[in-house]
């Protein structure tokens, strides 16, 4: 075997060896790491335990089905930028919350702090806080309800704590370069397993 028909072939399980490494990496990678139903009985408290390993921004929510109409929902949510248009339709949300590590307090805030929300074809997500996540570190966060939002359990309420979208952006950055870096590899690898090929195939018609 020629040194042109090894490195061929070691470039190209190069190239396969990174894209397989990368898809495995990011298939373990838990990107929502908190995703359960949440009581919005007024004055109760609801904490939960959950352990990172991915480091990103990430994003404290409480999501909600679109099973009300779309302009009681935003009422209900307080996402909507026009309060006289929720008159017969009050928040729901009135959620305080603190985020500890280690016994420590990391950050806190409550349900008025940013009217941020995030959507998807069934889903709204009405955005309490951020944080900036380290893989393999335990966090807990504690919510409490401070007023009755029993309007809003037809809608299926759940603490959603997921990666904010913008570190999505990131990762999809990174995967094309090594998508590119993966693709270059098996390029250059048949490349030279080609010109190995072609040099055997004129080697063996001389000797003929």
């Amino acid at each position: 075997m020629t040194l042109k028909t090894k490195s061929g072939i070691a470039l190209v399980l190069l190239g396969f060896a990174i894209f397989a490494a990368w898809t495995g990496w990011k298939r373990t990678r838990n990107f929502i790491p908190v995703i359960t139903p949440i009581s919005l009985v007024a004055n109760q408290t609801t904490t939960n335990n959950f352990t990172l390993n991915f480091d990103a921004l990430y994003q404290i929510g409480i999501e909600a089905e679109k099973s009300l109409p779309p302009a009681i929902l935003r009422c209900r949510m307080a996402i909507e930028e026009n309060p006289a248009n929720c008159k017969d339709a009050p928040s729901a949300l009135a959620i305080s919350w603190t985020l500890s590590s280690s016994g420590q307090k990391l950050k806190s805030g409550n349900s008025d702090d940013q009217p941020k929300i995030s959507t998807d074809s069934d889903k709204l997500v009405r955005i309490l806080g951020e944080f900036q996540g380290r893989a393999g570190q335990e966090y807990t966060i504690q919510l409490t309800s401070n007023a009755d939002g029993a309007s809003l359990a037809s809608a299926n309420p759940h603490l959603k704590i997921a990666v904010a979208t913008i570190a999505f952006t990131d990762l999809q950055s990174a995967g094309v370069l090594v998508f590119s870096m993966a693709f270059i590899c098996v390029l250059f690898g048949m490349i030279l397993l080609a010109i190995a090929l072609h040099a055997s195939r004129a080697s063996t018609r001389r000797t003929n």
